[in-house]
């Protein structure tokens, strides 16, 4: 899965610069065609870009990304699974949803419960969601790190940043990059970035997470 989300800089943009921006984001998702060959899709508003690249599991009818709350002011695209999706829907009687995606839910908890949904999450997952209502935008990777997510910072437009589920797919737009931190999420508001720490994955005994993180990567 193929997830990039660019943020502007503030100011007027010349139409090339535009062109040219649009033009990389679709070579980075096409980079990334192999992770999802069932769909590819590409949101656009305003100075952010959401494109996907699925590979239909859950739902493969009618669960293609990104997803969207009722009225498509938060969209969202994600890699990995939900594991207690069923239940989380039933936490949300009072919302429509359009898809039987397990990821679906992101979209309607985020309307919820802001951030602090991604607590509520059990599953192995890497997602980016932005919120059209205040132009701001949102990343999260579940505690152990199972789904691959990286962050850049790009050079085409002083400000951008770039999030993929593989290195390739952003490396040659950004200056810099790095491997987006298991357990945490990000928040995008005005061109400031704030990282911090999630409590995302459900157990029901106490356990060592860098010990259980570094027996992972290990495999």
């Amino acid at each position: 899965m193929c997830r990039s989300v660019v943020e502007a800089e503030n100011g007027d943009r010349e139409v090339s610069n535009y062109l040219d921006l649009l033009c990389e984001e679709l070579k980075a998702s096409v980079t990334l065609r192999h992770r999802g060959p069932d769909w590819s899709e590409l949101h656009c508003h305003g100075d952010c870009y959401l494109a996907h690249q699925r590979l239909a599991i859950v739902d493969p009818a009618s669960g293609d990304q990104p997803l969207y709350n009722e009225d498509k002011t938060v969209i969202v695209t994600v890699n990995g699974e939900i594991y207690n999706h069923k239940q989380l829907r039933e936490t949300l009687k009072g919302h429509r949803f359009r898809t039987g995606s397990d990821c679906e839910v992101i979209a309607h908890l985020y309307e919820e419960h802001g951030e602090e949904f991604v607590d509520m999450l059990d599953g192995m997952f890497s997602f980016v969601l932005l919120d059209t209502r205040d132009d701001t935008f949102m990343a999260a990777r579940d505690a152990i790190g199972i789904t691959p997510l990286y962050m850049g910072w790009g050079v085409l437009m002083v400000g951008s940043i770039w999030f993929a589920s593989e290195m390739k797919a952003i490396s040659d737009d950004c200056e810099r990059f790095i491997s987006f931190p298991p357990g945490h999420l990000a928040l995008v508001t005005n061109n400031d970035l704030v990282h911090k720490p999630t409590n995302s994955l459900l157990v029901s005994k106490s356990f060592n997470i860098n010990l259980l993180r570094s027996a992972y990567f290990l495999l």
